[in-house]
């Protein structure tokens, strides 16, 4: 076993972690295609050299470490990302159009609203031990992931309903034509579960900086839900618009074993190639 106090630089500085030490987790392609760029080992001369970005197979998702000893560390993932979009078309009252179709002056301005919301959360942990001689250090253990996922959209319209032809084009689940407009529409929360054993191999190339390969194996799950969709349709009877609200079409789920290759509704990242930063 080598211990992180027991391997200095010339200069003095301890290169493997020690108790304590926090770690950052990159993805390690975009640096190792620079320098092979850079020594012209390939054709395009460095041109495509990226900043490193997310680790393979978690993409937005923050990955650290944090060392409980020298040779055994906490591991966790996480990603907490909300977003959303709106869209607003302006048009021209068609009312105000009907009443004076030949005076433009006299025309007000509408606008239709349509929001797109979505939002991430992972979560994942796990303990890894390490062992080896000098800067090569060999990793293992386990991890669990969680995710959660879920997406919205929402219209304003700013015409009233009048007459069953206002219709964004929804469909009932049959596919047959249904008279409406879309208000509001839901996902449900997409749940995905993983359990994933890993190993790999860590060089320390530098004072607390190192490259690492890992590769894995483990369970992942996830459920779609069916969601639901609220239409504004018309009623020729009543004379009237309404507003229904239906179950979504489909639902599902998926699940398996697997050595890792990049199965992303389960949560299990390639067989990635990582740079580390301990502080």
């Amino acid at each position: 076993m080598v211990n992180g106090q027991e391997l200095t630089s010339k200069k003095g500085f301890t290169i493997l972690p020690e108790t304590g030490d926090y770690v950052i987790g990159f993805n390690a392609v975009p640096v190792v295609d620079f320098f092979l760029n850079a020594a012209d080992i390939m054709t395009n001369a460095g041109t495509t050299a990226q900043h490193p970005g997310y680790v393979t197979g978690f993409n937005n998702v923050l990955v650290g470490k944090y060392f409980l000893e020298d040779t055994k560390a906490i591991r966790g993932k996480l990603a907490i990302n909300t977003g959303s979009m709106t869209t607003k078309t302006f048009f021209d009252d068609p009312f105000d159009i009907t009443a004076n179709p030949t005076d433009p002056t006299q025309w007000g301005e509408l606008e239709d609203v349509n929001k797109i919301g979505g939002s991430t959360i992972i979560l994942g942990g796990g303990l890894e031990f390490r062992r080896g001689h000098n800067r090569v250090q060999g990793f293992y253990g386990g991890e669990l992931l969680l995710g959660f996922a879920s997406n919205s959209i929402h219209n304003t319209w700013s015409v009233e309903m009048n007459n069953e032809s206002m219709t964004n084009g929804y469909t009932n689940g049959d596919g047959s034509a249904l008279n409406g407009r879309i208000i509001d529409q839901k996902s449900g929360m997409a749940i995905t579960f993983g359990l994933r054993g890993f190993a790999g191999i860590e060089y320390f190339f530098a004072p607390k900086i190192s490259i690492a390969a890992e590769f894995g194996w483990g369970f992942g799950m996830t459920t779609n839900p069916r969601g639901s969709v609220t239409v504004e349709t018309w009623d020729a009877a009543a004379v009237a618009s309404e507003e229904e609200t239906f179950e979504g079409t489909n639902s599902g789920s998926s699940m398996g074993f697997q050595v890792d290759d990049g199965i992303g509704q389960t949560l299990m990242p390639s067989a990635a190639l990582m740079m580390y930063f301990h502080f």
